[in-house]
């Protein structure tokens, strides 16, 4: 398994949430670093289709904790 970020180039970028969650995996700990390589190559768009990685996810939170962490959350806070 490779390590090394590898997205993939689309002709356009990703506008709707849905398309984003099915190509990328945004808990991916080289997300950072493949957004990075994307930018720096001008691509429109990209996906993690062709990642090793594309199924590991690290620290996804769960809708709770995800509403909770929110400054403005369901909390109050």
């Amino acid at each position: 398994m490779s390590i090394t970020p590898c997205p993939s180039p689309l002709p356009t970028a990703l506008r709707d949430e849905e398309a984003v969650d099915t190509q990328r995996n945004l808990f991916c700990p080289n997300y950072d670093a493949c957004l990075h390589l994307v930018v720096k190559r001008g691509w429109e768009g990209w996906s993690c289709r062709n990642c090793d990685l594309r199924k590991f996810r690290v620290g996804q939170p769960t809708a709770q904790e995800f509403a909770v962490a929110r400054p403005g959350g369901w909390d109050g806070n």
